[in-house]
């Protein structure tokens, strides 16, 4: 009987005394919340030392990488003493993960990217380059996520993660807050998580990634975006607000937010809140010439009114003119961004190609790699935009009395 407990004891100890052989102590670990990548700093010296100590010229391409990791005591609410709950470390090598490996002689904690959020990308580093060698090392770890969110700095991007928005803890929690808004800001991109950025770049797509800038004093904002060449992956130029309003309407991207619409000759300004809106793209090879038709629909309010003019809002012939002027206004800001796409940057970001392959893919076969750039199909293609609207109310109208 002895016997028996005593094993039994034995194997009961041995059982709650076993632990994970592998396992890491959280207090070990740091945690990065946001990288940039910027050109190397003093590239000149760096040369001179790189050629001292291996007798080679410094290599193309280097890479400036800044990661900002968490200070998990400064989160605590006894504990920072008003400190930064973050700090920056920056280190420079030929590759991405070279450079990630040179942090381990500069630091006692091992650092993880398991909680990655941002990816910050210089726009020097993909006018001439490729994008797609610079996001290599976030979507092939094992340890990385796919909705990390990524952006184009124009300037340092290690500046602009010294700034965080007030009341907001550290950058890399103010930039993914900023993009939640992108569904009430009427010129914020949208977000384009890492995964997604990576499928353009497997299909030879070209798209758009969102721009951030650093602004004066301690601010940064989210405006328009980057251009990208599909097969290239190389940065062609800059989108503005206005670029980014009429790329939703042909992409379908609007979603909760306002634009300004202009009534009568005298062009009076008024807001209409979208409250839903949609587009489709149809397709027809006319002889040689490829032609679509973006069909745009919307629904929404008629809010702000600054119609200096006395009008009837009331009115069904009122009501007929405001939507006229709102699809007027929906179609130009269409045909801008639609006539920058053929004459300055010669890609399709609209994705027009998807229905030339749905509809003949043994053509499409054909114009494939002759679709984007300067003389190809996209450029000489046929684009007509039609806009249908409907204002469903007014909202609150009060009528003004004298006293």
């Amino acid at each position: 009987m002895n016997k028996r407990f005593f094993a039994c004891f034995l194997s009961l100890s041995l059982v709650l005394l076993t632990s994970c052989w592998d396992r890491t102590e959280i207090e070990e670990i740091g945690f990065i919340l946001a990288t940039a990548l910027d050109p190397p700093e003093n590239e000149e010296e760096l040369a001179r030392t790189y050629r001292l100590e291996t007798g080679r010229d410094l290599p193309k391409g280097m890479v400036r990488m800044t990661n900002q990791v968490v200070i998990p005591g400064a989160l605590r609410p006894e504990g920072g003493g008003g400190q930064h709950a973050f700090y920056n470390i920056s280190s420079t090598g030929i590759t991405n993960f070279k450079a990630n490996r040179n942090f381990a002689s500069r630091r006692s904690r091992g650092l993880t990217y398991e909680h990655l959020k941002v990816l910050i990308i210089n726009e020097e580093l993909v006018r001439h380059g490729d994008l797609s060698h610079l996001i290599d090392f976030f979507v092939r770890d094992h340890v990385m996520r796919t909705d990390i969110l990524i952006f184009i700095s124009e300037g340092q991007g290690n500046e602009i993660l010294q700034h965080k928005l007030p009341l907001e803890i550290m950058p890399a929690v103010s930039l993914n807050m900023i993009m939640e808004n992108h569904e009430r800001a009427h010129h914020l991109p949208s977000p384009l998580p890492i995964g997604e950025l990576a499928g353009k770049v497997l299909s030879n797509q070209s798209y758009l990634v969102p721009r951030i800038v650093k602004m004066g004093g301690k601010g940064v904002k989210v405006t328009g975006a980057a251009v990208f060449e599909g097969g290239t992956n190389r940065m062609l130029g800059w989108l503005g607000d206005f670029d980014i309003e009429g790329y939703e309407w042909v992409s379908g991207d609007k979603v909760n937010e306002v634009m300004d619409a202009f009534y009568g000759e005298e062009r009076y300004p008024f807001t209409f809140e979208i409250d839903r809106a949609d587009s489709s793209i149809s397709y027809e090879r006319k002889g040689e010439t490829n032609t679509f038709t973006v069909d745009i629909r919307t629904e929404g309010f008629f809010v702000d009114n600054f119609i200096a003019a006395p009008i009837a809002l009331e009115a069904q012939e009122t009501l007929v003119k405001l939507e006229q002027a709102i699809a007027e206004e929906i179609t130009y800001q269409a045909n801008q961004i639609i006539k920058k796409m053929q004459e300055q940057f010669y890609v399709d970001i609209f994705q027009f190609h998807d229905q030339v392959k749905q509809n003949d893919y043994s053509y499409w076969k054909e114009i494939e790699k002759n679709w984007d750039g300067e003389g190809g199909e996209f450029v000489n293609a046929e684009i007509t935009v039609e806009a249908e609207v409907k204002i469903r109310h007014f909202m609150t109208i009060e009528q003004l009395e004298e006293e």
